[in-house]
């Protein structure tokens, strides 16, 4: 007798009718079925892009290395990958396709997860859920895009600079080195004082060079000699001694550690997506979000220091916009709150 008065407030709040929380009401097991069908369609999606980027696989590490052939050479080295073991380039060239056609393919991991939770949902809210789609595929595509076009770049240089300061030391032996090495080779340069080799610097390679005739090519810093049957050239170093510490990577290592920041930025750019939908869910209010603002920066440096290599450079690359994405996303929340609470006082 005492609850019926309460049931017309019940029914006053703006919640699905029965039919609706009916229809989306699903067992246990469904959920299970659900789940499996998501896995399912995520690794054959995953699968189809490997074989594709496996097919374009000279193209896929063409585009991967550029930025650090273009670093190189910027830097005075000459711009190559180095191939540390027999099986390495085959290895390298299997991890491309398989961690390639996971980002490639993570769009389609992306819908398959947003679609399993929605299936949970009601008709009106999944329809809303499925809007963040395009979203969140858009906000991979720009961390991947960030890391390519900027953190990469950056990083890279840094290293490759910080390692061209060591220079080479002063190759004299000491006094008691002198008693057990053998005195270096000795040039005689008698009868040639004044004497030398001029070479023309031109900014590229000539089309009609003939047999014999040799240049210094400016823009890619290399000694060219013309043969009867092609081009011979060495690199030049700057400087009067190479540096002690020559960057030359190895490709496997390089294709891991592009390949796995491109994974981490484009998760981490999905920052703004999880907090909005929190915030619309009700896990978390806005307000409680922005007053645990420096546990999110704490715990957003922690996660870049886990993802990015043992550096500095990156992980702040990553913190930095993972945090104003957060901000972005915290003021989505906020306005879109606003705009709902007005519209139920209306």
């Amino acid at each position: 007798m005492s609850d019926e008065p309460e049931q017309p407030a019940e029914k006053a709040d703006p919640t699905p009718d029965d039919g609706e929380v009916d229809s989306a009401r699903m067992s246990f097991g469904d959920h299970l079925d659900d789940l499996r069908g998501c896995l399912i369609r995520s690794l054959l999606g995953v699968l189809v892009g490997a074989v594709l980027c496996l097919i374009y696989g000279k193209e896929i590490l063409a585009i991967i290395y550029q930025p650090l052939l273009v670093v190189q050479h910027a830097n005075g080295l000459v711009p190559r990958v180095q191939v540390l073991a027999p099986t390495a380039g085959f290895i390298a060239y299997l991890k491309i396709g398989f961690l390639s056609g996971l980002i490639l393919t993570m769009p389609w991991v992306i819908y398959q997860i947003w679609r399993f939770v929605a299936s949970g949902m009601y008709p009106r809210e999944r329809r809303f859920v499925m809007l963040l789609i395009p979203a969140s595929t858009g906000l991979f595509v720009a961390g991947v895009a960030f890391l390519y076009m900027i953190v990469l770049p950056t990083v890279l240089n840094f290293f490759i600079s910080f390692n061209n300061q060591f220079d080479t030391p002063d190759l004299t032996p000491g006094v008691f080195q002198g008693f057990l090495l053998p005195d270096p080779p000795s040039v005689s340069d008698a009868g040639n004082e004044g004497r030398g080799i001029v070479l023309p610097i031109l900014g590229g390679d000539p089309k009609d060079a003939v047999a014999g005739e040799a240049w210094i090519n400016g823009s890619t810093r290399r000694l060219v000699v013309q043969t009867d049957s092609g081009v011979l050239s060495v690199p030049l170093d700057e400087g009067p001694a190479a540096p002690a510490m020559q960057s030359q990577f190895a490709l496997d290592f390089y294709i891991s550690f592009v390949l796995m920041l491109a994974l981490a930025f484009g998760i981490a750019f999905e920052t703004p997506i999880v907090v909005f939908f929190l915030a619309w869910a009700g896990l978390v209010s806005p307000a409680k979000m922005a007053a645990g603002r420096r546990y999110v920066l704490l715990g957003m440096v922690i996660i870049a220091a886990v993802l990015t290599p043992p550096d500095v450079i990156s992980q702040i690359l990553l913190a930095g916009p993972m945090y104003i994405l957060f901000e972005a996303g915290l003021l989505v929340a906020r306005v879109v709150k606003r705009r709902a609470t007005t519209t139920v006082t209306e």
